[in-house]
């Protein structure tokens, strides 16, 4: 009997530090494991640009020449905020007849959703742009998108 607590003893403890080592491994691979998808998130995410499209539909009485202000205005946002990467507009010519009276739209890039959360949009220049807008402003369609590289 003494022989097989002799024996049992030892194998119990081989047992359990295999056992905790083996518990540390699983732990640690699992770790390992959500650092490698962190870091291809982060990859891929530096491979992507964040676009933001802006279509206004002003209204119709709104005058032509306010209208071109409010487009000289948005355009000069690239110039006052940095963390714009890149910036382009245009006037809806689409023949098929979605465009539900939206005219103008913009796209605007930005290479983080902080750059765009944390310094586009509450920047002085561009929180007087959309005060100004209200008058004129009849409906606006915003979409934000990462963009997926080939």
């Amino acid at each position: 009997m003494n022989l097989i607590k002799k024996a049992l003893i030892p194998m119990v403890l081989i047992c359990s530090i295999v056992g905790t080592a083996c518990k540390q491994e699983v732990k640690e691979e699992e770790e390992n494991n959500k650092k490698e998808v962190t870091n291809k998130q982060d990859m891929e995410k530096q491979n992507k640009l964040l676009r933001h499209v802006v279509l206004f539909k002003f209204k119709d009485d709104a005058p032509a020449e306010e209208i071109e202000k409010l487009n000289q205005s948005f355009n000069a946002l690239p110039k006052a905020i940095p963390e714009i990467q890149d910036f382009e507009w245009g006037i809806n010519d689409s023949p098929e007849n979605f465009h539900q009276d939206f005219t103008h739209c913009y796209m605007v890039t930005f290479e983080s959703e902080s750059d765009r959360d944390s310094i586009y949009t509450p920047h002085p220049n561009h929180q007087a742009f959309v005060a100004s807008l209200q008058p004129y402003l009849e409906k606006v369609f915003v979409v934000d998108y990462w963009t997926n590289p080939k």
